[in-house]
C-alpha cells in the first residue's frame, strides 16, 4: 500500500487529521478525500497539516443506536472527555470537555447545538484544539473546537437506505429503599439517639411486619408503583443520495419515539402522561455547480420534537420517589383518597404522576445554511471568494393541563390493648374541571455571516495559500439580556516547501458584545509548523516507515462563554421600602449594588503544542502523541473574597483568575487483515495535569488553606478520625462549630490546633472533579460479512462525593432510608460502634455530619463497556435486491467502579442509568 492510499484510508477511518486509523473497514462506495476541512470551508491535506486535529467517520455513529450522538464519541477522540448525562432520551444529552472546558460546536461551519442533529446526517466529527486551530476562532476558540461536517450528495446513481432500530431500556443499579418495618425501626432509633421519643410502639411495628393494618401502616413500594422495568425505543431512518458532476443531492429521514420507564395515567381520560419524546428530522443538502467557476453548497433541517409526560415533570417526580418512605401513608385509602399528610404535602408519588395534569411540549427547528464560492481564475490563478450565510429558528410551544386532588391521612396510632385508633384529616380538593395553559416556552434566532476571499497556488516546490475572513454572529432569544454577537476579522497563510517542511500563521481580530463599549476587540495570533520527515530523501527508502511526521504550535486565543450582558456597569436596585401618599401606601427604594468589573475583558488561553505523528509496517500500526502547555488568564472569579467591603457596596467579578493546563494527549491503532479475516485495536488516552495559578482567594491564616497550586476542582475537606463515643469524649474533644454534636456524630481532626473545629480545619484531601487520565479503546473483528465491535471508556484520578446521592443522608428532615444504604453501612449504634462505617441515624438536618470530609470523598474512577455490536450483511448477491445488515446491540454492558451501588457517574436523584438491547436491519438499496 503506497502512502496516499495510506493517508486517504486514514481519513475515512477518522481517528485524525496526522493518519490515526479507527477501523480497517473500507467501503467503496463512498469517495476517499485526502483533505479535511478545519471550518471556514478551508482545507489542509492529512500529510502535510500543521494542526492538532483527531476525530471519526460516520462509521462511529452508525454503528451506535443513541439519539444523543456524543454518546458514539465515547473514548473515540484524544482529548475529548465525554460525561454521560442525566435522565431519559428527553434530557439525557452527555457533556463533552477538552482538557476540562466544554468546547465550541460547529455544525458545517456555524455555530450550533449538538443535539440539533441526528446521528444518521454526520459524514465527519474532528476536535480542533491546538494554538492555530483555535486561533481561527478568536475570542470563541480557546476551549476547542468540535466541528462537524454533515453528509453530501455523491456523483452517482441514486442510492437508498433504509434502517430500523429497536431498543429495550433496562434500569441498571437501580436505588432499592427500605420496607416499611425496616424503616420504622431506623426512625425509632435515630429519634432515640437525637433524645427524642420513639415514634412506633411495639404493636405499630408488628402492624407494618404482619400488614394487618394496610391502609393505617402501609407498606408501599414507591418505585415499583411509579416505575416500569423497561422502556422502548423505535428509530427509523430512510436516505437517498446520488447526483451528477453538476448537482448532487442528500437527503435524511429520521423518526424517533421513546417510551420512558415512568408509569402513565390509566384513570383520567381526559390527558395522558404517557412519558414520550417524539422527535422527527428531514435534511436535505445539495450542491450545484452553476458554471465551471461557480460553486452553490445548501444545507436544510426541520425538526420536530414532541415531549409528554407529567406535568410534575419528567425529573422533578423523582424527588417525591426518593423521599417518599414506605411507611408514610398509602398509595389511597379504602375510601379512594389519595394518601398524604401535613408533613409531606400533596406529594404523593403516584399521584404526582397520574393525576396532577400533563405537559406537552413542542418544538420546531428549521436550520439553513448556502455558500457560494467564485473562483476567480480570470484575475490571477488559485484566486478565490465566498459568501455563506446560515440562519436557524427555533421555537417552542408547550399545553398543559393543571388539576388538584384530596388527600388524607389517618395519624393512627394502636392502643397498648392492640385497639386502633385514627383521627383522619382530609386536605385539599378534588378538581372538577382541567386548568389549562398554552404559553410560548421558547424562541432562538441564529445567524452567521462570512465572507472570504482566498488564494492557493503552487511554483514549483512552493505551495502558497492565504485567506482573509470576516465574520459575524448572533443570537437572540427571549428574556433580557439574552442575545449574543461575535464578529472577527482572520488573516490565515500557509507556507509549504516541497512537502516536507510547512509553516502556518494566524491572525484573528475579535471581538464579543459582551465586552464595553470601546473595547470589544482583541488580537490573537499563533503560528504552527510541521516537518514531514518520511518525504526526506534519507527516509524514503526505509520501506517500513510510511509517516513520520513532527508538529509545534504556539499561539493565543479567547474565550468569551462565561461573561454576560453589563458586568462593566454598576447595578442598581432592592433598597427599602417606606410609606408615602394619602393612603399611605408601601414604596419601593433603590440601593447601590455591586460594584462593576474594572477592565472586563475575555479569558485568555496561551497555549503551546508539541505533536508526533507516526505509521509503520505497511499502515499496520499508527500512532499520534500531542504534549501541550496551556496558562489561562484574566478568568471571572469572585472579587469580594479578596476586597473589603468597608464601602459598604459588594465587589462582584473580577478578571484574575489564572489556571495552568498541560498534559498528553495520544492515540494507536493496529489494524490488520488476513485474507477475508480483519482484526483490530485502537485507543485513545489523554493525561491531564491541572494547577491553580490564581483565583483571588481570601487572606487565609494557614498555608493549607490556600487554593493556590492545587488542582482544579480540587475536593476540599474536615478529615475524620472517627465517631464519637460517648459524651466524656465530646467534651474532652476541641469544640465542633457545625451544630450541636452527641454520641455516634462524625469526629474531625483540629488542623490548626486552636481547639475548634471550624472551616479553618479544611484541607486538600482526595483529588479532583476533573479525571487526570481519561481513555477509550475498541476491539473489532470481522469475517466476510460477520463483524464485532466492542468500545470501552474509562477514567482515573477523579473524586466524587456521596453526598450527592440522597441515599448517603438517610431519614434527615423526614426524609427516606434506603435498603442499599442499609445493605452497605453500618450505622453507629451503642452495640456496634465498632463496626461502624456511617454516622448515627437523626431525623435533624446535621450540619456537623453531612458536610464536606473525608468520610464521603470516594475514587469515581471506572471503566465501561459502553458499546458491543455484532452484525452480519447479506450481500446484494445473495439478497438479489440490497445488502442487508441485521444487528444486535447493547449499551453500557458493564461498569467496573468503586462505587457499585450506583453510576458514579450519576449519584444523584434522577432518572435512572440504564441498560439497553437493541436489535435492527439496514437495507442498502
Amino acid at each position: 500500500m503506497n502512502k496516499k492510499n495510506y493517508i486517504l484510508i486514514s481519513l475515512l477511518l477518522g481517528w485524525s487529521l496526522s493518519s490515526k486509523a479507527q477501523n480497517v473497514e473500507l467501503r467503496p462506495d463512498r469517495e476517499l478525500a485526502d483533505t479535511i476541512s478545519i471550518g471556514y470551508h478551508m482545507n489542509t491535506t492529512s500529510e502535510t497539516g500543521t494542526y492538532s486535529i483527531s476525530g471519526v467517520n460516520s462509521q462511529a455513529f452508525e454503528k451506535h443506536s443513541h439519539i444523543d450522538i456524543t454518546k458514539a464519541l465515547y473514548g473515540k477522540i484524544p482529548g475529548l472527555n465525554v460525561y454521560q448525562g442525566v435522565g431519559s432520551s428527553a434530557d439525557n444529552i452527555s457533556r463533552l470537555s477538552v482538557h476540562g472546558n466544554a468546547p465550541l460546536v460547529l455544525i458545517d461551519g456555524f455555530p450550533r447545538n449538538i443535539d440539533d442533529i441526528t446521528s444518521s446526517e454526520i459524514e465527519s466529527c474532528y476536535l480542533l484544539k491546538d494554538a492555530a486551530a483555535t486561533a481561527l476562532y478568536g475570542i470563541r476558540g480557546a476551549n476547542g473546537v468540535l466541528l462537524i461536517n454533515t453528509k453530501r450528495g455523491r456523483q452517482s446513481a441514486p442510492k437508498v437506505s433504509a434502517e430500523y432500530h429497536f431498543g429495550v431500556n433496562k434500569q441498571f443499579r437501580r436505588p432499592r429503599f427500605a420496607d416499611a418495618p425496616t424503616y420504622a425501626n431506623a426512625v425509632n432509633q435515630a429519634l432515640r439517639s437525637d433524645g427524642l421519643a420513639p415514634r412506633y410502639n411495639d404493636l405499630e411495628l408488628d402492624a407494618f411486619t404482619n400488614g394487618t393494618h394496610p391502609y393505617d401502616f402501609p407498606n408501599v413500594d414507591w418505585w415499583r408503583n411509579t416505575m416500569n422495568n423497561k422502556g422502548y425505543t423505535h428509530n427509523l431512518k430512510l436516505s437517498f443520495d446520488g447526483g451528477s458532476d453538476k448537482f448532487r443531492y442528500f437527503t435524511m429521514l429520521d423518526f424517533y419515539r421513546d417510551r420512558s420507564m415512568l408509569k402513565e395515567n390509566t384513570r383520567d381520560k381526559r390527558y395522558s402522561t404517557r412519558p414520550t419524546d417524539t422527535r422527527l428530522s428531514l435534511r436535505t443538502n445539495f450542491d450545484v455547480m452553476i458554471t465551471e467557476s461557480t460553486f452553490l453548497k445548501v444545507g436544510l433541517l426541520g425538526k420536530l420534537q414532541e415531549l409528554n409526560g407529567t406535568v410534575t415533570g419528567r425529573n422533578n417526580i423523582f424527588n417525591s420517589i426518593y423521599n417518599t418512605p414506605s411507611a408514610a401513608f398509602p398509595i389511597r385509602y379504602d375510601n379512594n383518597v389519595y394518601g398524604g399528610s401535613a408533613i409531606y404535602g400533596d406529594k404523593n408519588p403516584v399521584a404526582l404522576l397520574k393525576d396532577k395534569g400533563h405537559i406537552r411540549n413542542m418544538y420546531g427547528s428549521l436550520l439553513a445554511d448556502m455558500i457560494l464560492a467564485q473562483k476567480l481564475d480570470f484575475i490571477t490563478e488559485g484566486l478565490s471568494a465566498e459568501v455563506a450565510v446560515a440562519f436557524d429558528n427555533i421555537g417552542g410551544m408547550q399545553e398543559s393541563s393543571h388539576k388538584e386532588y384530596s388527600y388524607m391521612n389517618s395519624y393512627p396510632t394502636i392502643a397498648p390493648n392492640g385497639t386502633l385508633i385514627t383521627t383522619p384529616v382530609t386536605y385539599g380538593k378534588d378538581s372538577k374541571e382541567l386548568g389549562h395553559r398554552q404559553p410560548f416556552e421558547r424562541l432562538l434566532m441564529r445567524s452567521d455571516i462570512q465572507a472570504k476571499v482566498s488564494y492557493n497556488n503552487s511554483f514549483n516546490k512552493h505551495n502558497i495559500g492565504a485567506a482573509v475572513i470576516y465574520d459575524v454572529q448572533s443570537a437572540i432569544q427571549q428574556g433580557r439580556n439574552n442575545t449574543v454577537k461575535n464578529q472577527s476579522l482572520i488573516v490565515n497563510a500557509e507556507y509549504n516547501f516541497d512537502n516536507r517542511y510547512v509553516i502556518n500563521g494566524v491572525l484573528n481580530y475579535s471581538g464579543s458584545a459582551y465586552l464595553p463599549k470601546g473595547d470589544k476587540f482583541r488580537t490573537y495570533p499563533a503560528v504552527s509548523a510541521a516537518w514531514i520527515a518520511s518525504n526526506e530523501d534519507f527516509l524514503k527508502d526505509l520501506s517500513f516507515i510510511n509517516l513520520l511526521k513532527l508538529r509545534a504550535s504556539y499561539g493565543i486565543s479567547g474565550w468569551d462563554g462565561n461573561l454576560t450582558h453589563e458586568l462593566w456597569r454598576e447595578s442598581y436596585g432592592g433598597g427599602n421600602h417606606y410609606f408615602f401618599g394619602e393612603n399611605a401606601g408601601k414604596v419601593w427604594g433603590g440601593s447601590e449594588g455591586n460594584l462593576p468589573v474594572e477592565g472586563l475583558t475575555s479569558e485568555k488561553s496561551r497555549k503551546a503544542t508539541l505533536g508526533l505523528d507516526v505509521a509503520f509496517l505497511n499502515n499496520r500500526l499508527t500512532a499520534s502523541l500531542d504534549g501541550f502547555f496551556e496558562k489561562r488568564s484574566d478568568v471571572l472569579v469572585s472579587g469580594s473574597n479578596s476586597t473589603s467591603g468597608i464601602i459598604g457596596i459588594g465587589v462582584g467579578q473580577q478578571n484574575e483568575g489564572e489556571y495552568e493546563y498541560k498534559g498528553l494527549d495520544a492515540s494507536f491503532g493496529w489494524n490488520d487483515k488476513i485474507s477475508d479475516f480483519t482484526y483490530g485495536v485502537n485507543g485513545s488516552f489523554s493525561y491531564l495535569s491541572t494547577k491553580v495559578i490564581n483565583e483571588n482567594q481570601a487572606y487565609q491564616e494557614y498555608d493549607y488553606l490556600y487554593h493556590k497550586g492545587n488542582r482544579i476542582g480540587q475536593m476540599y475537606g474536615l478529615e475524620v478520625i472517627g465517631f464519637f463515643e460517648n459524651q466524656m469524649e465530646i467534651n474532652n474533644s476541641p469544640l465542633q462549630t457545625f451544630s450541636p454534636v452527641a454520641p455516634g456524630d462524625v469526629k474531625y481532626k483540629d488542623q490548626n490546633g486552636d481547639n475548634v473545629i471550624d472551616e479553618k480545619d479544611m484541607v486538600k484531601m482526595f483529588g479532583s472533579n476533573i479525571p487526570r487520565f481519561y481513555f477509550g479503546f475498541d476491539l473489532h473483528f470481522g469475517y466476510k460479512g460477520f463483524e464485532i465491535t466492542a468500545d470501552f471508556q474509562g477514567m482515573t484520578g477523579v473524586t466524587t462525593s456521596l453526598l450527592q446521592s440522597p441515599l448517603y443522608k438517610p431519614l434527615v428532615n423526614n426524609g427516606n432510608i434506603s435498603d442499599t444504604f442499609l445493605r452497605r453501612e453500618t450505622y453507629w449504634t451503642p452495640e456496634n460502634k465498632a463496626d461502624a462505617t456511617m454516622p448515627r441515624l437523626t431525623t435533624l438536618e446535621n450540619k456537623n455530619n453531612y458536610r464536606a470530609s473525608s468520610l464521603w470523598f470516594r475514587d469515581a474512577s471506572f471503566l465501561k463497556l459502553r458499546n458491543l455490536v455484532v452484525s452480519y450483511t447479506f450481500p446484494k448477491s445473495q439478497t438479489r435486491f440490497a445488502d442487508i445488515k441485521v444487528f444486535v446491540e447493547g449499551n453500557n454492558l458493564f461498569s467496573l467502579d468503586n462505587i457499585r451501588f450506583a453510576d458514579p457517574e450519576q449519584l444523584q436523584t434522577a432518572y435512572p442509568s440504564t441498560r439497553s438491547y437493541w436489535t435492527g436491519v439496514k437495507f442498502n438499496f
